[in-house]
């Protein structure tokens, strides 16, 4: 009987948590389930449509025609707190109250965290720090029209024993869509850049799909 009761009140501890939880209040603004965009970059075009979205969790599937697909979850769009493919599945654990001094967004804002990211496979973890930095606002122009963008640096700093990696990602996020328009990663000395070159909004009758087949090789989403 003891231990009944303190399932129960692990149980609703647990909801009670959930309640309090940033991530799990206000939907993300302008985050919308079915917005699909078509995207250049590693030399291929691929997808990304959102498929779900949970308070200001806004889930992404990452698809290349014919091929694999990639679902990340983003703190309102914008920061990654989890991936999932065939060969790894990880997520973040933070705060997720630290973000939200950064919005609404305005040049010069800048928040700073850590946290630990976890392979759900295998149990093993990794400490991070990450910095996300409001540096610009930009226009870009896609086929249905100019979408305004703010310019946010992300810099990921991970740690596991004495290794240490480090990673720049300068995003164009459209705050009305919840969705990054660009990104531009350096890591390890190695520049990756990709963009969405059109967007279909949910209920679209012409959907975007991408117009070449994936080609060989692995890209990390």
């Amino acid at each position: 009987m003891r231990l009944f009761t303190r399932l129960i009140a692990v149980c609703l501890m647990t909801a009670a948590l959930a309640a309090c939880d940033p991530i799990a209040q206000a939907p993300a603004p302008g985050a919308a389930i079915g917005t699909r965009a078509v995207i250049k970059g590693y030399n291929q075009e691929m997808t990304a449509e959102i498929t779900d979205v949970k308070g200001k969790l806004v889930v992404t599937e990452f698809q290349w025609q014919g091929g694999d697909s990639v679902v990340r979850g983003y703190y309102r769009g914008l920061f990654p707190v989890s991936g999932r493919s065939k060969t790894y599945h990880w997520e973040a654990e933070f705060d997720e109250s630290k973000l939200e001094p950064l919005f609404p967004l305005a040049v010069g804002k800048e928040v700073a965290f850590s946290g630990t990211s976890r392979d759900v496979e295998s149990g093993s973890a990794a400490n991070f720090w990450a910095s996300l930095s409001v540096i610009g606002e930009k226009v870009i122009e896609l086929p249905n029209g100019a979408r305004k963008v703010y310019v946010v640096d992300i810099i990921t700093e991970y740690r596991k024993e004495n290794l240490v990696k480090r990673k720049t990602n300068t995003v164009y996020y459209d705050p009305e869509l919840s969705m990054v328009l660009k990104s531009v990663v350096l890591e390890d000395g190695y520049q990756s850049f990709w963009r969405v070159v059109s967007i279909d909004p949910p209920g679209e009758g012409n959907r975007a799909t991408p117009s070449q087949q994936r080609r060989a090789g692995t890209v990390m989403i």
